[in-house]
């Protein structure tokens, strides 16, 4: 054990032989994420890097899985150790070895290598972060959420929704908990795509596109010119496709794969968004930024945005949805309406300069910056 010990004491090197991984002194605060992937916890992070509000914090990067990265600043991401043979073990002895003051956990995988961690350096801080409402956890996951929850320090949640659900599952993390939403800029796009309404997320099962397409089925049945742009892709999209064709819909409903969403959030009348559990979708903060209306299913994070701005139904109600597109494709003052406050929500509650000074506070409160 002594012998183990002095090796992670030991700084790491890169093999071409050049100064050790932590040059730059010890970390201020290591991000784990699962993979590098572009879902909504690693754009958090990637603002997080290049914050304005964080610029004197030496923040990191470190992947558990070893994909290649070609998305986050190679400078800023935290080597592996050891043999690719090691999977995650090779991310928690790698996160060891930097001696980053707090490691930041996000999602479950990243949660547990920051715990893990912590058991073999225990002045290591954890903070973990939940971003969904827990719905695909089978019992394995729930004995590592457990785990979690008997090592970590500080925990987030990206909606008060979210930290509901972890709350009543595992009671004790209820003192723990610090709700920090979603901030994002709209990003100006030169182009704009023209469509009535339009959805962006994963096509998977929880999502629920089926509802979707059965709301819009009413929707041409009063507004034959209505379109609705689907962006995404995921393991659902063969059977979308034959759902489209089935309901008629292939004039109106075009299912257009992963691409940037903003020229069809600025080209179009209104947000969609059918999801059977959703813990705070980034897709809706950004439709609210360029002044949209959101038309959902009333599931997590979706009762949290404003009033105003925003039109419920209950899950799978095609009718409640379909009626709430039509009120809004036929009354251009109410849209113009709900799309002021949209953008007064996006401005004074989902700002990014408003989510990362209250990351800020959340670090300076673990004695960090």
């Amino acid at each position: 054990m002594t012998r183990f010990r002095k090796w992670i004491e030991r700084p790491s090197r890169k093999r071409s032989g050049s100064r050790p991984s932590d040059a730059r002194g010890r970390p201020d605060v290591i991000h784990v994420l699962p993979e590098a992937a572009l879902g909504g916890a690693e754009r958090t992070v990637l603002d997080l890097l290049s914050s304005p509000t964080l610029t004197d914090l030496d923040q990191r990067v470190l992947f558990v899985s070893r994909k290649p990265n070609a998305v986050f600043p190679p400078e800023s991401v935290v080597p592996p150790v050891g043999p690719p043979a090691l999977g995650p073990v090779a991310a928690v002895l790698a996160l060891v070895r930097a001696r980053p003051r707090v490691a930041h956990g996000w999602l479950l995988r990243g949660n547990l290598t920051a715990c893990l961690a912590k058991l073999l350096r225990r002045d290591l801080l954890v903070i973990t972060s939940e971003r969904n409402l827990g719905h695909t956890l089978t019992r394995s996951k729930r004995l590592a959420e457990r785990l979690v929850a008997l090592i970590e320090n500080l925990a987030t949640a990206n909606s008060s929704a979210v930290r509901g659900a972890a709350v009543q599952r595992i009671p004790r993390r209820a003192g723990r908990f610090r709700v920090i939403a979603p901030g994002v800029t709209a990003l100006r796009q030169d182009s704009v795509e023209s469509t009535s309404g339009v959805m962006v997320g994963r096509l998977h099962l929880v999502k629920d596109h089926e509802t979707a397409l059965r709301a819009w089925t009413r929707v041409v049945r009063e507004r034959t010119d209505a379109t609705l742009a689907i962006l995404g892709d995921g393991p659902e999209r063969e059977r979308l496709e034959r759902r489209i064709a089935a309901l008629g819909l292939d004039s109106s409903v075009r299912l257009l794969g992963d691409r940037s969403p903003w020229p069809y959030l600025y080209g179009s009348r209104l947000f969609l968004s059918t999801s059977r559990a959703e813990g705070f979708s980034r897709a809706m903060l950004e439709a609210l930024s360029t002044g949209l209306p959101i038309v959902t299913t009333a599931t997590g994070g979706s009762r949290e945005l404003p009033d105003e701005a925003t039109w419920l139904a209950a899950v799978g109600d095609d009718g409640k949805l379909a009626e709430h597109i039509l009120a809004l494709l036929g009354d251009e003052p109410a849209r113009a309406q709900a799309g002021r406050a949209a953008l007064r929500g996006a401005r004074e509650l989902f700002s990014v300069t408003r989510c990362h000074e209250h990351y800020r506070a959340l670090y300076a409160s673990v004695g960090i910056g």
